[in-house]
């Protein structure tokens, strides 16, 4: 900020938009979903028209460009800039009205796709409209980049489906625009002035096809486009104003769907054949190249080739994809219609779908696309910047043939998707962004990039616009005498160039401030974690966030804290674009004792869903744990890193001592001396402490006779089922050894590091994994099983120790452990055992870590058998998340987590609540009074009554 004074008004503005300056913010909003990094000013988050006018005001003062922002998923570097942000997603995203008779709805800009949708689903109308992110993306930003999706051979782009607009500009005036023209006589005049000038320049090379949305769209104020501002004005991409309001066309959704996958040869053959499918009643026709499957694949884990994927059940290997959706008033017919498909173009095979599930599952794959091809099925990375061309339909198939061989010149991979109806195919390329002469083969790629497509008729970007990715590139697609029109066009709205400059006018060059670029890695200590899927590389990991937004969603169990706070910085991507900024050292120069760093990862509840959910698998629970080795190394700790995060240790001593656990039981729950013991352990106090057994599980499965066989399992006492709550432990006892099993109980001190891990105590967590491994080694050398009851530990052992432990004996004990719910399914099934049909339904909670990184197949498996009917919590992490729910300041936010959802099913479920995480079963019973079950006691129960 300026250190001029300033008029009392210009602090009271400041505080009413609540801008923020502050570097842990800044820094979270220096990219969106492009390779392009801007350290903005400032951000404001406005919620009402006067907080935007006040937000240009401020900017006015300091002389800050302007850049609008919705969700934040553009993928050309728009929705970025050094000056103030304005970002419409947290507050200013209300839905105005419906109107079910005129097909239109009004909105605020922050309004997601997803959520206008849904409302007006109510009346069979949807916004027609959907790019892969429509669970994000916010319909400001869709209009401002002419966003189309997959529907747009039915529906068009945003610039179809736009009424209305309201904008403000930079003087806070705002103007209302639309077909016939602007209520502002001046900027009226002047359009209709650059028309009539310059009509045929416009006729001759705008408008050619419908995926040409590279420049500003100036054919729709041609007369016979009936002057439509408003379409004009969809693809503008923040330059020419702030959009305040918007009305858009809504359309009906078809009565019934059937999904056509056709499978091709190559690529090449999908593409030349998508052309030929525009017929009636198909709304879709999508592209994917075969290589995107083995991409998707590789994500998984699958090493397989032809490892099974949902809803993917062609018989034979296809090298290119089209889904086709068809329309129709009824099931039979709309499958009908989608069977007569695969008799007008070759294909290798092809199946028609109509199960919902198997075409979410189908849709999931094609959207979760531009987050899964960045990076490749060898591991290597891709990037956007060219990822958007169109050309027309009928010349794509020549292109995308051109366009391989341009990538192989240059020694570049990519793997192609897109809307191959409409001509248009998204690719993200093996760019080497980080070196200087990579950047050079990344400038002569694009530049001969775009003379092909202009060869080919087609359009730089054929959807998110030009942005900085392909600005600088439009003079190889339009003529100077079209250039210098786009700039007047920018002119007449904003005469002192203040929206999102360098964008589309006066370009900046498309190698500028590449944020993967020379110059990220400052410093890189080695980590940890080995980080084998990121070449031993902490920054490697961090930069597999591209920014999709899908850590944004509403829909999935990722980001928690997000969908509480509805900040930036509490996403994954902000998380993860703060620590990139922590690794460059310029706006974070403090690298690991960064107190912006810390903070942005405070809220982080390591519940590993981005492990799972995120296109590209950011850790960001491994992340926050390097971090805060890191940072908090030879330093002093929160007291709640040493009372929880030594817990193993702690509760182990206190249950070696005879009744020592009964005393610290008794002391922990005592009216006063509880809560000093909560405030002394940097405890939240609003919190009820745990319980500690009476006994242990060790020593209560020491002092049984037990079931002796020569069939034997190792059950693993974790921490909190072997010293907190000890029922599940026992129960599972019980139900291995009616399964025939003489069941071992370590005696020694054995822990997966759970607690050192999430409290970032890695050096300690290592250690008492080699300490473990000595004590199974004995087990791990005669092959037993090892069973789990809890899926933290379980998953832990299975997939974080490993990373974190170079070790074989590691490495065999991650390789014997299974859940306990896996062993017995299995051995439900060998021994065929059954059970009396059961009327009990059930409510369950999965453990985030077993979402994420687990295998509920046993679980299913299991519940099937006892004939229980089950129903899961959706939302993921229940909120306790281990210590974070415990630790000072977080309880209010964790029992918020718990009313998403978790709590309010509980309370209305009549039947069985049950929970197999410690963490899950605490927290619920916290916050609504009843005790769910593991579901080990239940079956260890059932099993009792065959007897």
């Amino acid at each position: 900020m300026s250190a001029i004074t300033r008029d009392p008004s210009y602090f009271a503005k400041v505080s009413r938009t609540n801008m923020r300056t502050d570097m842990t913010t800044r820094a979270a909003y220096v990219s969106d979903a492009s390779i392009f990094r801007r350290v903005p000013a400032a951000i404001i988050e406005p919620k009402t028209k006067a907080d935007i006018r006040d937000a240009l005001d401020i900017a006015r003062e300091n002389r800050w460009p302007i850049v609008g922002r919705g969700g934040g998923t553009s993928v050309a570097g728009n929705a970025i800039g050094q000056g103030l942000i304005v970002d419409t997603s947290r507050y200013f995203n209300k839905i105005l009205s419906i109107d079910p008779v005129t097909k239109t709805a009004v909105v605020e800009p922050g309004v997601v796709c997803d959520q206008l949708r849904e409302a007006a689903a109510e009346y069979g109308l949807t916004y027609g409209p959907d790019p892969s992110t429509h669970s994000r993306c916010t319909v400001g930003g869709m209009v401002a980049n002419n966003a189309c999706g997959s529907h747009s051979v039915a529906w068009g782009t945003a610039a179809d489906n736009i009424v209305q607009a309201t904008v403000m500009l930079f003087d806070g005036r705002e103007v209302t625009i639309r077909r016939g023209g602007v209520d502002d006589s001046g900027i009226d005049e002047s359009l209709k002035e650059l028309v009539n000038n310059h009509g045929d320049l416009i006729r001759q090379e705008l408008g050619r096809f419908p995926r040409q949305v590279s420049g500003y769209g100036l054919h729709y104020l041609l007369p016979e486009h009936g002057f439509d501002v408003a379409k004009a004005f969809a693809g503008t991409e923040g330059t020419c104003g702030i959009i305040t309001s918007l009305t858009v066309r809504l359309v009906e959704v078809p009565k019934a769907k059937a999904l056509a996958v056709l499978g091709f040869d190559t690529v090449f053959d999908a593409a030349r054949a998508a052309p030929r499918l525009r017929v009636d009643g198909v709304s879709t026709i999508e592209g994917m190249g075969g290589d995107l499957l083995d991409a998707l694949r590789a994500k998984n884990g699958q090493q397989d080739a032809g490892a099974d994927l949902p809803g993917i059940r062609l018989g034979k290997p296809a090298g290119g994809w089209l889904y086709c959706e068809v329309g129709g008033t009824t099931i039979e017919e709309a499958e009908a219609k989608a069977q007569e498909l695969a008799t007008l173009v070759p294909t290798v095979d092809a199946i028609v779908v109509t199960d919902p599930t198997d075409m979410r599952n189908l849709w999931h794959i094609r959207e979760a696309s531009a987050g899964i091809v960045t990076r490749l099925p060898d591991g290597g990375e891709a990037w956007p910047s060219w990822e958007d061309s169109a050309v027309p339909p009928e010349n794509l198939a020549d292109y995308l043939q051109d366009l391989y061989a341009l990538m192989e010149q240059h020694d570049l991979r990519g793997i192609p998707f897109g809307h191959f109806g409409e001509g248009c195919v998204h690719v993200r390329i093996s760019f080497d962004l980080g070196t200087d002469s990579g950047l050079e083969v990344f400038r002569s790629f694009m530049t001969q990039a775009a003379q092909l497509v202009a060869h080919y008729g087609g359009s730089l970007s054929g959807e998110h616009g030009d942005g900085r990715a392909r600005s600088e590139l439009l003079g190889h697609m339009y003529s100077p005498e079209m250039l210098a029109l786009f700039e007047q066009f920018k002119h007449i709205f904003d005469p002192d160039h203040v929206f999102n400059p360098g964008v589309l006018v006066q370009p900046e060059p498309i190698d500028a401030g590449v944020r993967p670029g020379p110059g990220q890695r400052t410093f890189e200590l080695t980590p940890k974690h080995a980080f084998s899927k990121d070449e031993g590389s902490f920054v490697n990991a961090v930069n597999r966030c591209v920014g999709v937004g899908a850590c944004r969603s509403m829909d999935n169990a990722m980001c928690p804290s997000f969908q509480i706070t509805h900040d930036e910085v509490h996403s994954t991507r902000g998380r993860a674009r703060i620590l990139s900024e922590m690794f460059r050292g310029e706006s974070i120069q403090e690298g690991y004792r960064s107190e912006e760093v810390k903070e942005a990862l405070d809220l982080c509840l390591s519940c590993k869903a981005c492990a799972s959910e995120c296109p590209v698998n950011v850790d960001m629970a491994t992340y926050k744990a390097e971090f805060l080795n890191q940072f908090y190394a030879n330093r002093l700790r929160p007291m709640s890193h040493y009372l929880m995060g030594w817990l193993p240790v702690s509760a182990r001593l206190l249950h070696t001592i005879p009744k020592a656990a009964r005393l610290a039981d008794m002391m922990m729950h005592m009216p006063g001396l509880r809560y000093v013991v909560a405030k002394l352990g940097g405890v939240d106090t609003s919190r009820p402490l745990i319980h500690l057994a009476p006994m242990s599980l060790q020593k209560w499965a020491k002092s049984r006779a037990g079931h002796k066989s020569t069939k034997k399992v190792v059950l693993w006492p974790d921490t909190f089922n072997n010293h907190l709550d000890t029922s599940a432990g026992q129960a599972t006892v019980d139900l291995l050894e009616a399964l025939g099993y003489q069941v071992i109980v370590p005696q020694g001190f054995v822990c997966c590091g759970l607690t050192f891990h999430s409290t970032g105590q890695l050096g300690m967590a290592e250690r008492v994994l080699r300490r473990t491994a000595e004590v199974m080694r004995p087990y791990l050398e005669l092959g037993l099983p090892v069973v789990a009851i809890e899926p933290s530990c379980t998953a832990m052992l299975q997939h974080e120790a490993t990373e974190l432990c170079d070790d074989p004996w590691i490495k065999r004990l991650a390789e014997q452990t299974q859940s306990w719910a896996t062993f017995a399914a299995d051995e439900l099934r060998k021994q065929q055992i059954t059970f009396a049909p059961s009327e009990l339904a059930a409510l369950t909670q999965v453990h985030c870590h077993e979402r994420s990184l687990g295998d509920r197949t046993g679980n299913v498996e299991i519940l099937a058998a006892l004939g229980i009917d089950e129903e899961t919590i959706s939302t993921g992490c229940c909120g306790l998340a281990g210590n974070w729910g415990y630790e000072a300041g977080h309880a209010k936010m964790s029992f918020e987590l718990g009313e998403r959802e978790v709590f309010p099913r509980v309370r209305a479920h009549d039947g069985l609540v049950m929970a197999d995480g410690f963490s899950c079963r605490t927290h619920i019973e916290q916050g609504t009074g009843v005790k769910p079950r593991h579901l080990a006691e239940v079956l260890a129960e059932a099993l009792k009554k065959q007897r």
